[in-house]
Order: structure tokens, then C-alpha cells, then sequence
């Protein structure tokens, strides 16, 4: 796996914070997201497609492989593409699988760059993640929002597994 682009990251799973909170986070920007899973082929690696932006600024299209490789830890291989191959891209989408739309807002707290993801089927919990440089560099969270959990590594908190399921496990 030498080579591959690894990406660690921390996950918590929180109560969904008032837009207004967020909004008050330094350099707070929301970005609408929509996340498609492609059915899998001979690499073994999960597929999806992404379109990220907003009316104003525009759309980004991207293709997405992950492979998981340990503790919060993936090799990620993303490629931006143009609006015509995420089209063809998504009629290869997973029928069993959901799209998945949700709005995230980018912003910093104590030096460190969070993401925290608002997802339209949930009125009540959200998702807080973060790079790091590795999986055991410290966090620090913002004290206020209300972190329910440390979610890093728990398969059913994946988008993957929300494509899937529609909701968060129980």
C-alpha cells in the first residue's frame, strides 16, 4: 500500500448544532453536498461520485476510491471531473444505496480545521470530523458543541453505511 494516498481522520458523532452556532466559527462556510455510492468493480476499493458547491459559487464534481487500511485510517484517491462524466458516472450508482445529501460547514477552532456535516434525514445529530497528520495527533473540540461520541473507525457511522441505511444506527 506504499504510495497510496493515506488519509487519517476523527469522527464524532454530535447533536446537531443551531446554524447560527455554527455560523459564529471562524471562517464558518456551508458547502451543499450530494454523495452518490457506485456499484463495485475488480478493485475492491468503494466508489462514489460527489457534487459539492452551491447555486452562487458553482458545482465540483468528483470521483472518489477508499480503501480502508486501520484505525481511522484510508487510502483516498480523488480525481475532480467535469459535469458530463458525473452523469455517466451516475448510472452506475448502487441501487441498494441511498444518495446522500447533506450541507457541511468548514471552519476553524483552535488552529485546526473541522468538518461538520448537516444531514437532511436527521433533525437532531450531525457528524464531526477532522484530519489529522495521524490517527494519534490530539484534538481539541469545540467545548460548544455537544459531542455524543467518538464515532472514528465505527463502521455504521460511514457515509457508506448512511447511504445505505438512510439514518444513523440506533
Amino acid at each position: 500500500m506504499s504510495g497510496q494516498p493515506l488519509e487519517s481522520e476523527r469522527k464524532y458523532l454530535i447533536e446537531k448544532p443551531d446554524a447560527s452556532l455554527i455560523a459564529g466559527f471562524e471562517k464558518a462556510d456551508p458547502t451543499e453536498i450530494t454523495q452518490t455510492y457506485l456499484r463495485f468493480d475488480d478493485s475492491g476499493m468503494m466508489r462514489r461520485v460527489r457534487k459539492r458547491g452551491s447555486e452562487t459559487r458553482g458545482w465540483q464534481y468528483t470521483y472518489t476510491r477508499k480503501k480502508t487500511v486501520g484505525f481511522g485510517e484510508r487510502i483516498e484517491i480523488e480525481d475532480e471531473i467535469p459535469e458530463a462524466r458525473y452523469q455517466e458516472l451516475l448510472q452506475e450508482a448502487e441501487p441498494s444505496m441511498q444518495t446522500v445529501h447533506k450541507t457541511r460547514w468548514c471552519f476553524l477552532y483552535e488552529q485546526q480545521l473541522f468538518e461538520l456535516d448537516v444531514y437532511a434525514f436527521s433533525e437532531v445529530l450531525a457528524t464531526l470530523e477532522i484530519e489529522l497528520p495521524s490517527i494519534d495527533t490530539p484534538v481539541v473540540l469545540p467545548p460548544q458543541l455537544h459531542v455524543i461520541a467518538d464515532v472514528t473507525g465505527k463502521p455504521g457511522y460511514s457515509n457508506f453505511a448512511l447511504s445505505k441505511h438512510g439514518n444513523f444506527p440506533r
